[in-house]
């Protein structure tokens, strides 16, 4: 079985194309990366995994042949201003929606749990993000290094929204006397991050204001946190409440410290097995192996 998948440099794209490709690679599928659906070969029989901005007049028949098209869609109405951006942006006309909606064979899916803002897509199937079990591992640790850890960045929306939040909330964790293993918009390895996220009693997550105000998402560092760390910290998202109850979740920077400081004196003991647990939830649910054998369902 051949799948082509979309070439995607982008930020967490980059990261959650490779988390499908290994995905889809565990599942026996042939995994070739193209940057143009008309690269694709048709002429035996072939998967396709592409994101909506690839599709126009010209290319619309490749995903209609495909034994099986994932397609990812964006909201075709979205109200706030951060629609203004192009990552809020439906990028198919109209009438490609009403072909689209038309072939069984395209599968169309979102990270958003909201589907009302996908009023003109049929059958849009909700993928939140996952963990990438294959290129992270998780492993139990005594002795830990540090107490809280982050590693991310932002990316520049036109709004400047995240990155006064992570200013604010960072910087009040260096000042709080915890010890704090913190990288922001480094060039960070797998590896590295692994290690740290691994090394870390608590991990911390902080979103894009549109996720806190809309709670449309939740980032790809939500479940790469819980499936390495097991134990997460977080800003206030809607999303991130509802797939994990057991995460604790605030805007407010005092409140993560407090709560921080409460998890960093427990008993290594009683720490690792609240860690062991969550982390347990992430791989029954939240991999993007789970999510390839979801897609292979649908019918």
């Amino acid at each position: 079985m051949r799948i082509f998948l979309q070439k995607n440099d982008q930020q967490a794209w980059k990261w959650i194309t490779q988390g499908y490709e290994k995905a889809f690679s565990y599942f026996n599928f042939e995994t070739i990366i193209v940057d143009d659906l008309k690269k694709v070969d048709t002429s035996k029989e072939y998967y396709i995994f592409y994101r909506e901005d690839g599709v126009n007049d010209s290319t619309i028949d490749i995903l209609k042949n495909s034994k099986q098209t994932y397609l990812y869609v964006q909201p075709n109405n979205f109200p706030y201003h951060w629609g203004q951006h192009p990552s809020w942006q439906c990028s198919v006309s109209k009438e490609n929606i009403i072909k689209l909606n038309s072939f069984n064979n395209i599968k169309k899916w979102t990270f958003c749990s909201d589907l009302s803002f996908f009023n003109l897509w049929n059958d849009v199937h909700i993928m939140p993000l996952s963990y990438d079990s294959i290129s992270y591992q998780s492993k139990e640790i005594i002795d830990y290094k540090y107490d809280i850890c982050f590693i991310g960045g932002f990316a520049d929306n036109g709004f400047n929204e995240k990155i006064k939040n992570m200013q604010e909330m960072l910087g009040a964790f260096v000042e709080s006397g915890l010890k704090c293993g913190f990288s922001v918009n480094g060039n960070v390895s797998h590896k590295i991050e692994n290690s740290v996220l691994n090394e870390s009693k608590v991990s911390l997550n902080i979103h894009d204001l549109y996720q806190r105000v809309v709670g449309l998402d939740s980032n790809e560092r939500t479940f790469k946190s819980l499936g390495c760390n097991g134990l997460l910290l977080c800003d206030d998202v809607k999303q991130v409440k509802e797939l994990f109850p057991f995460c604790y979740c605030s805007n407010s920077s005092k409140d993560l410290i407090d709560k921080a400081k409460e998890y960093c004196k427990l008993e290594i003991n009683k720490l690792n097995k609240i860690k062991k647990q969550n982390k347990k939830f992430i791989l029954e649910n939240h991999t993007y192996i789970k999510r390839v054998e979801t897609f292979l369902s649908l019918k």
